[in-house]
């Protein structure tokens, strides 16, 4: 039983039970089980009694005011880890929110949730309220905590709370000296003074769950915070029934206020929060660990929330939020849930018309405000997630049309939809619209074959036109956010068509508005140069601009720099006919018309991207964010990425830590890191991989003596210096004549540590490592030496990831290549133990012998598949008989998805590679029942790829080949056939799939 339960209350001495009326002030006696001095209470086993030890704790509360209390606590009861106690508030600094000084308690006393609820350096709507507008949104963005002083203005439960986490839980350690248990009396008496014991009283609460309460916030990290609220709610129930005040919502709001959940942490805060929204208790148990007599009460078809509205619409968008960030699937339940909960039918007769009035047009603005947090890109798969993101919205929408009276879509709802509409992929009459396009600018429909003429017009308006022109209809006129969906969505404003380009479009606060109806505004321009199929159509647009003597713009410079940078890459490709794509489909250009009457004319050839550059630098204008990613991204050489580097917005700072190449490991924290931490995310990866693209060896002089270098293998030589001084890239670069350094992979693990919470980087050193990294000799000598390298090194990133709470993700899913050649395994496990010899504290999963490696191989792998796909755990036992996460719901039923995340063809095709190469037949029977299972979820996967049919065919061909293949050798040489093909069969039979033909399976061994 958790520690916070033997915190009692004697009932003879202070208030009775616990439901009790409030008492007058009497002497009190607390017996608190804490952990012992010295081990933080944070790292006890919530599961355990035996990490815990008793300590009694007696004081005495007068109702006489002790006017000297503070002095003498401050003087002879120093607090440990928290700050003294104020001796005078700033009237310069505003007072803390109740959430602020819950968050500063945590910190103060040096607990982790403290310091990882603040917001990032990019803020988007739906980190805070909803009621904000976008200019008091722009001005707050903030990197650190906002500097308060004092207490909050009124009491409340995060007050109680922080004040225990203050002055009480920074007691706990001396408890067992006398003076401090004597300080500790002191901390309790204020703490629970007669009007903070009152309060809670009234609320339903006692002093014991104040304990428990901050024993959940004292846990090392939100997965383990969230299991301890499973706990206590599940003890709340068990011992005072489902009429008692369970967990405050106040706690479950506070972890969804972290920075970074993990998929799994978030899945367990939603299965709670869909309690809460519904009203519907947990399942009461009687024991934790067995979880005897559990009963599961249907989903109720009306909700009985057991919070307020504007309570539920925090949960909603900080569920959004983390839904975005890392479960998108997520996004359909949270918007079904959210849909029953503002139409649940008032219960309150007393109710006038104008409160029912004042109701609706609350239920307008959130619905509307919903719709538009469900439209925000998502952290994952932007692209393929729009079709979630439509199902959401389009949940949302029915129940604002069934509602009475019908809810209005304002403004913000029309461009919420027209966002989704313009990232979703085309429907078939869009894409046959598109395929007839005349390759001529304007591109209107031209009739390539007889029976086109008798085509309709179907697909001409796309489906984002549409709803803008309902949104007209509604009253609403259009305004700039409007013209450029339209000139995207295939329709300039002169009503010529464009091409319908597939794009995340800009948030509205980042238009300007100054003028509503200026044809000439940049971002329109911008738009016009993004919603074409070629170069010389681009160009033709950027020189249009320029001839209106349109003041230079930045943005117009990248969106015509991003078109000369796919053009860079269709060249390099002979663009790529066999692909799918359509214009517009992806941002890659097209070549243009055979035909010479088709080309558009200019004034003047369109200039190569570094002619361009120099243009766009003498104007003033140097690449910042996502241009400079994508400059990152397409860099062709070691010196044009330097070169862009050195042209771009970042701060010399920024540009000294990026550049910077130090010799000791250590030296990498010397610096000031603040600058690297501030930038963004995806500049910061897009650097990453820029790095170890440019990785490698710069001849091909080396032999096998010299083979294992902290240039070659960095990860296993991470903590070894390099073979020189401090440098530069710039440096390094001027001396180098090809397009790779050995030193460029290091540097960007060093990087990447200093800011380990940036997954894609992690991602790209990942894929790095997987490239072949030995000198051509040796590397023709043999090549299992080098893999089975490179498997220890992947095994120490994962190890680094997991010490950070970093999430891999379906993108850093590499299956290894298969291990082929037990003779390297000695040689290698050799070098990896003189790799290691001079640092006992590094360590090295795996086994010399070649079985147990194979074996060691496959565990992680399964593992890391398992992780990622897989919403259950074994911690999470009592989520799981949530009413919200039962198999035969229906399909408009509000249940949490089976799946984390649905993987790819691609990645389903790799992982089947590499247990079939290693003879785990075992292994694709398990993974052939769950992808039958799920085969609706695959499926609908593999429909978001343009070559998502194929890949699947391809995924399923590979199973048959393998599990037919010779998996051994008898003495005489015969084949021993595999025994699961016909399981197998009967598997894919059961699924939309058909099982590979004779010829497919023949094509694909070829």
């Amino acid at each position: 039983m958790p520690f916070y339960r033997d915190i009692k209350v004697s009932r003879n001495r202070w208030g009775g039970s616990r439901n009790a009326t409030p008492g007058t002030r009497r002497p009190f006696q607390f017996a608190a089980c804490i952990s012992s001095p010295g081990f933080p209470a944070t790292t006890l086993n919530p599961e355990r009694d035996d990490d815990e030890k008793n300590f009694n704790c007696h004081g005495v509360l007068s109702g006489d005011s002790c006017t000297s209390w503070t002095q003498e606590f401050r003087d002879q009861y120093p607090l440990r880890n928290t700050t003294e106690l104020p001796r005078a508030v700033d009237e310069n600094k505003p007072r803390p929110t109740p959430t602020e000084y819950l968050s500063k308690a945590l910190r103060n006393t040096g607990h982790p949730l403290g310091n990882n609820d603040q917001l990032t350096r990019v803020v988007d709507p739906s980190f805070v309220n909803l009621d904000r507008p976008a200019s008091k949104l722009l001005l707050s963005r903030q990197q650190g905590p906002r500097s308060t002083a004092g207490r909050p203005g009124r009491l409340c439960l995060q007050t109680i709370l922080g004040e225990y986490l203050r002055l009480v839980d920074s007691c706990l350690s001396h408890t067992g000296n006398t003076n401090h248990a004597d300080g500790l009396d002191i901390a309790l008496n204020e703490v629970f003074r007669p009007d903070n014991y009152n309060y809670l009283k009234i609320r339903g609460y006692e002093v014991a769950d104040v304990a428990a309460w901050a024993w959940v916030l004292k846990s090392q990290n939100s997965h383990q915070a969230t299991l301890r609220l499973f706990m206590l709610e599940a003890d709340y129930r068990a011992q005072h029934g489902t009429d008692a005040p369970g967990v405050p919502p106040f706690i479950p709001l506070f972890l969804l206020k972290q920075q970074r959940l993990s998929a799994h942490t978030f899945r367990l805060l939603l299965i709670y929060s869909l309690h809460l929204i519904s009203g519907k208790s947990l399942p009461a148990v009687t024991s934790l660990v067995g979880g005897d007599r559990i009963r599961i009460d249907p989903i109720p078809e009306n909700f009985h929330p057991k919070i307020d509205p504007t309570t539920g619409m925090t949960f909603v968008v900080r569920l959004i939020r983390h839904a975005r960030l890392v479960w998108p699937r997520a996004l359909l339940t949270i918007a079904r849930a959210f849909a029953r909960f503002l139409t649940t039918p008032n219960t309150d007769k007393s109710a006038t018309v104008l409160r029912a009035q004042r109701a609706d047009r609350f239920r307008t603005e959130k619905f509307n405000s919903c719709l538009w947090l469900l439209s925000l890109p998502t952290n994952i798969a932007p692209f393929r997630s729009t079709s979630i993101q439509q199902q959401a919205q389009f949940e949302l929408l029915r129940a604002m049309a069934a509602y009475q009276p019908v809810l209005p879509v304002t403004r913000k709802g029309y461009r919420a939809v027209v966002a989704i509409q313009l990232a979703h992929k085309k429907t078939a009459d869009e894409r046959q619209s598109a395929e007839l396009k005349a390759p001529s600018w304007p591109p209107w429909k031209e009739a390539k074959l007889g029976i086109d003429a008798q085509r309709g017009n179907e697909g001409m308006v796309s489906r984002a036109m549409h709803v803008l022109s309902q949104m007209r209809e509604a009253g609403y006129s259009h305004q700039v956010w409007e013209e450029i969906s339209a000139i995207l969505a295939g329709w300039d404003t002169d009503r010529s068509p464009t091409v319908q380009t597939r794009t995340l479009v800009r948030r509205p606060q980042y238009v300007s508005f100054a003028r509503r109806h200026d044809p000439n505004n940049y971002t329109i321009w911008v738009a016009r140069i993004r919603a074409t199929r070629t170069v010389r159509e681009a160009w033709a647009c950027f020189l249009s601009y320029q001839d209106h003597n349109l003041p230079p713009k930045g943005a117009i410079y990248a969106a015509m720099a991003e078109k000369l940078i796919y053009r860079r890459k269709a060249i390099q490709s002979g663009f790529d006919r066999t692909s799918h794509a359509l214009p517009g489909d992806s941002p890659e250009v097209h070549p243009e018309p055979a035909s010479a009457r088709d080309l558009i004319y200019v004034h003047t050839e369109p200039p190569t991207l570094e002619e361009f550059l120099e243009q766009m630098l003498s104007k003033g204008f140097r690449p910042s964010r996502r241009f400079l990613a994508l400059l990152f991204q397409s860099a062709p050489s070691l010196q044009a990425g330097l070169h862009y580097l050195r042209c771009s917005d970042l701060t010399e700072d920024q540009v000294t830590l990026l550049s910077t190449v130090w010799s000791q490991p250590h030296e990498y924290e010397t610096p000031n890191i603040a600058p690297l931490l501030a930038l963004p995310d995806f500049v910061f990866a897009s650097f990453i991989r820029f790095l170890c693209v440019h990785s490698g060896l710069s001849g091909s002089t080396a032999t096998a003596r010299d083979t294992l270098t902290t240039d070659r293998f960095p990860v296993i030589m991470a903590d070894r210096a390099l073979n020189g001084p401090k440098t530069t890239l710039f440096a390094l670069g001027e001396e180098e004549s090809g397009t790779q350094h050995p030193r460029a992979l290091w540097h960007a693990i060093q990087l990447t540590r200093l800011r380990p919470a940036c997954t894609p980087a992690w991602t790209h050193i990942l894929s790095a490592l997987t490239r072949e990294r030995l000198s051509k000799p040796y590397r023709q000598r043999n090549r299992s030496f080098q893999r089975i390298i490179i498997w220890h090194e992947i095994l120490q990133v994962l190890s680094w990831m997991r010490e950070h709470d970093v999430e891999l993700g379906m993108e850093g899913f590499v299956p290894s290549a298969a291990i082929k050649h037990p003779e390297a395994v000695a040689e290698s496990v050799r070098i990896l133990q003189r790799a290691t010899s001079h640092n006992p504290v590094m360590k090295t999963d795996g086994d010399d012998h070649f079985d147990a490696m194979v074996r060691t191989a496959l565990h992680v792998l399964k593992g890391q598949f398992d992780h990622l796909v897989l919403p259950a755990s074994r911690t999470s036992g009592l989520a799981e008989r949530s009413i919200f996460t039962v198999d035969d719901a229906t399909d408009s039923a509000i249940c949490v998805p089976t799946l984390l995340h649905a993987p790819s063809p691609a990645m389903l095709h790799a992982f089947v590679r590499a247990l079939g190469t290693v003879g785990d037949d075992d292994g694709l029977m398990h993974l052939l029942h769950w992808m039958s299972q799920s085969a609706a979820q695959l499926q609908e996967t593999a429909e978001e790829h343009l070559n998502g049919e194929r890949l699947m065919r391809r995924t399923l061909v590979a199973i048959r080949v393998f599990l037919e293949r010779l998996q051994r050798r008898s003495v005489d040489g015969a084949r021993v056939p595999s025994g699961s093909i016909q399981e197998a069969y009967d598997l894919v039979s059961r699924t939309p799939w058909e099982w590979p033909s004779d010829a497919e399976v023949e094509e694909y061994q070829q």
